[in-house]
């Protein structure tokens, strides 16, 4: 911001727009001892010495000194437009007497937080560079400390690397060049790798007195005098595994009513510590400002980890209750956290990111909630195609169930897993699933789980052409969902029988094992299953050269 307020004001004063001069005082509104900060006393003087004011015109006393700068510039809106440059200030308040009272003087404030009570103000907020503007800044670096040095057009991929470790952020660009000037001997790709570790990447970013985290220290050291609770908050909006974080889901974290945190995320993103998310009433983190909150320490230990459990614990229960809703059956009861089915997805849809994290961050000592919330996931995941996630996610839940001591878990993870792999087409790897499925719950004795191991396994090996035992499988599938009084698990084995019967043109018994399955999905209301039931029967009657005995227009 410094620097582009410098070379703003001196293209403009350059371009003759301010005949009157242009003056400039640091306010060090950020500095860590509030005794160094500027208060607008302190430079009444300065600023009129500077307009050209004599020093022998200059009063002693402050008040008189604001007079007469006032007085001053008032005088010179008759000659000239001035531009007074008031760089680094913390707030309004040390800003506003230093403010032009005519109309025709300009003043450009910077500070690092969005000062919007300043009246008629136009706001510029600056963001990360774009990456070509982010190239051309660290080959203009080099090149600045030896015009020879082409490192950075020489290896563009190694340049790019670096821009997005860097987080396209100018100071970190800076800073990463003056690194390599300082060593020719350095790779691009050198740096770059040892910039790697987000854990060490904002404390690796310094030269000499000049750092990433001494920025970051300013800003939020007056965010702590300023609002004790809002930096509360930053430092613990990076235990959320995910780019994003909903104010729901940042108020269960802070444990705070969400009205307040809505304020308090309010005050961090006029910090610019965070910025807005993908959505509404969603806030991220630049990459460097969360890898720099993540390294501060912490006010009470035990907080973070406290903290952690609310939100896996949230992240786990709503994401269980929207999966009941994506499963259910008609009439069948949902719990009312959502809507509706439709409301569900929207949630599931706004959190993927962060529920997919959220499995593997709980993996990490809390198995059973892992489990649960991977196994939440699955259908969602399945339905909306996200497969790479959806296997990730299952391996994640197979192996904490493993940890779990429950043939239970142990068995629906593997299952997860071979639904999940089965979608990839790693169908040797799908079957090898379904059968470890199948081998515990025979040992449990858990015959419906039995049955959905056997038709799952079946519905594998057609994918490998292995018909007959296919064929097997979702008979055995059948008599074990019915056994165990699951009309809707048994019109969904005869369907899969018929499929795999056909595949073996048994076009009589396939047509039959479809019209039960159609019988068995009207039974349970599973409407939507019927129908496609019927599709499928006449797809199978068609191959098979059979009229529909109930369309008297076929021949």
């Amino acid at each position: 911001k410094t620097a582009l307020a410098r070379h703003v004001a001196q293209v403009a004063v350059g371009r003759g727009w301010f005949s009157g001069g242009a003056v400039w005082v640091d306010l060090r509104g950020y500095a860590a001892d509030p005794g160094d900060r500027i208060a607008p006393g302190q430079v009444f003087g300065p600023l009129l010495r500077a307009l050209g004011v004599p020093a022998e015109q200059i009063p002693p006393q402050l008040g008189e000194q604001a007079a007469a700068y006032h007085h001053h510039l008032g005088l010179l809106a008759g000659a000239g437009r001035a531009l007074v440059v008031l760089d680094n200030a913390s707030g309004v308040d040390q800003a506003a007497g230093l403010m032009p009272r005519h109309s025709v003087h300009r003043v450009m404030v910077t500070s690092r937080h969005t000062l919007g009570e300043l009246d008629g103000a136009r706001i510029v907020d600056l963001d990360v560079l774009d990456t070509p503007e982010a190239v051309e800044l660290v080959d203009r670096a080099l090149s600045e400390r030896d015009p020879a040095d082409r490192r950075a057009a020489a290896d563009p991929a190694g340049v790019a690397g670096l821009v997005e470790v860097c987080g396209r952020l100018p100071l970190a660009l800076r800073i990463a060049a003056a690194l390599l000037a300082d060593d020719a001997g350095m790779a691009v790709t050198g740096l770059v790798a040892e910039l790697a570790d987000a854990t060490t990447r904002v404390d690796a970013l310094a030269y000499g007195s000049t750092g990433v985290a001494a920025a970051f220290d300013l800003s939020r050291r007056h965010l702590t005098e300023r609002d004790p609770a809002a930096a509360g908050l930053f430092a613990l909006l990076p235990v959320n595994p995910g780019p994003d974080i909903s104010i729901e889901a940042a108020a269960v974290l802070a444990d705070l009513p969400v009205g307040r945190v809505r304020s308090l995320s309010r005050v961090l993103r006029q910090a610019h510590l965070v910025q807005p998310g993908t959505g509404s009433d969603r806030w991220s983190m630049h990459d460097l400002v969360r890898a720099y909150a993540t390294g501060l320490p912490e006010d009470h230990p035990g907080d973070r980890a406290t903290a952690t459990d609310r939100l896996l614990d949230h992240y786990t229960t709503t994401a269980d209750a929207a999966d009941d809703h994506l499963r259910a059956l008609p009439g069948q009861p949902v719990p009312d956290r959502f809507t509706d089915r439709d409301h569900a997805l929207t949630w599931l849809d706004a959190e993927r990111a962060n529920l997919t994290a959220a499995v593997t961050l709980a993996a990490n000592g809390n198995h059973h909630r892992a489990f649960t919330l991977a196994n939440a996931l699955a259908e969602f995941l399945s339905w909306r195609r996200y497969l790479g996630e959806w296997v990730t996610v299952a391996t994640t839940a197979r192996e904490a169930a493993g940890h779990l001591d429950s043939p239970t878990l142990e068995a629906i993870a593997w299952n997860n897993l071979g639904l999940a792999l089965r979608q990839v087409r790693r169908f040797d790897e799908a079957i090898d699933a379904h059968q470890r499925d199948l081998e515990i719950c025979r040992q449990t004795g858990d015959q419906h789980g039995e049955g959905m191991a056997w038709t799952n396994l079946g519905n594998a090996l057609v994918e490998v052409r292995r018909f007959d035992e296919a064929i097997i499988a979702q008979q055995t599938a059948r008599d074990l969902y019915h056994q165990t009084g699951d009309r809707h698990g048994e019109g969904m084995a005869w369907a899969n029988l018929g499929l795999a019967l056909r595949e073996v043109r048994r076009f009589d018994e396939a047509i039959d094992a479809v019209e039960q399955a159609v019988a068995a999905f009207a039974e349970t209301g599973a409407a939507g299953d019927a129908e496609r039931a019927r599709r499928m029967l006449q797809g199978i009657r068609d191959a098979a050269g059979r009229p529909d005995p109930q369309d008297g227009s076929r021949p």
